[in-house]
């Protein structure tokens, strides 16, 4: 499986091997990041589509052509589904990505650069997209050794690594704060709370644990401070199940659910947080009975 990160940028000025244009099935340059790729590459891509293409593309197909004056080697162009004209069979996004990968097999790509396939103009639900994105990618089988997904748009780059961090949690070291994320809460049944557990755990992957369960509280609220934008303590004393103790944030909203994207601050004050700091007690136990 490759490793998969999400890029927060301009997917023509990713240096990797490939970069994917989300094309029509004409073949012939369009808007969006089809016109950018066109624009910023040159009239190289447009020649070699023609050549290439003289009858177009699928939809859920792919082909190659030069990057031109890109800093890529290749352009991977597929042709996504157009979910606003009714083409609405996940299937077809799905092959967009498979198909890509394999032409990036066929070229010897190692690194590919994709943008969210059919997310533009062709409206399809972008929590849906990026899903089927990540998915995809996660169970193809592939030489590709790093994908990135790009966005331009910074809400849709956190919308991104958050479902990341779900399909692929990243590894986390032995005597981290992150370690501490490992088993989730039997309690858990709000999905905002659900996504930032996984993102606090992959921000701490690294971290190691403190000396004292102050210094880890601190860090732990300070952290959930800068993801919801105000401080754990504001509504802590309101009963989780009030509607205004929930902070909804778009990026961890799964597109579904009259919950999606809720993150319940009395949940994180009165049992995520107290977890967390058991699980660091019971550590400190531990290895205090180890080392008598």
């Amino acid at each position: 499986m490759p490793v998969i990160t999400a890029v927060l940028g301009d997917i023509t000025t990713q240096e990797v091997d490939a970069i994917v244009n989300a094309a029509n099935t004409a073949m012939r340059g369009g808007g969006g990041v089809d016109g950018a790729i066109h624009g910023r590459g040159g009239p190289a891509i447009l020649r070699d589509c023609i050549a290439r293409f003289p009858n177009g593309l699928a939809t859920g197909d792919a082909g190659w052509t030069t990057a031109g004056d890109l800093p890529a080697r290749w352009v991977i162009h597929t042709v996504g589904p157009n979910y606003s004209a009714g083409q609405r069979d996940r299937s077809l996004l799905e092959a967009c990505y498979r198909r890509a990968l394999e032409v990036a097999d066929e070229l010897g790509a190692l690194s590919v650069a994709f943008p969210l396939i059919s997310t533009g103009a062709y409206g399809w639900p972008r929590a849906d997209a990026i899903a089927a994105a990540i998915e995809t990618i996660a169970a193809a089988k592939t030489r590709v050794t790093e994908v990135r997904l790009v966005a331009s748009a910074g809400a849709v780059y956190k919308q991104v690594r958050a479902l990341l961090w779900v399909h692929c949690p990243p590894p986390v070291g032995t005597g981290t704060v992150g370690s501490l994320f490992e088993r989730e809460p039997i309690q858990f049944s709000l999905r905002g709370d659900s996504y930032l557990w996984r993102e606090l755990r992959a921000r701490f992957a690294g971290t190691p644990l403190p000396d004292d369960w102050f210094t880890l509280r601190t860090l732990i609220s300070d952290a959930i401070e800068q993801v919801v934008g105000e401080p754990l303590t504001n509504r802590e004393s309101k009963p989780w199940h009030d509607n205004t103790a929930a902070i909804y944030l778009p990026e961890f909203d799964p597109g579904h659910g009259m919950s999606a994207g809720a993150v319940h601050l009395p949940w994180w004050a009165h049992t995520g947080v107290p977890i967390l700091l058991d699980r660091y007690a019971a550590l400190r136990d531990s290895k205090a009975l180890q080392e008598n």
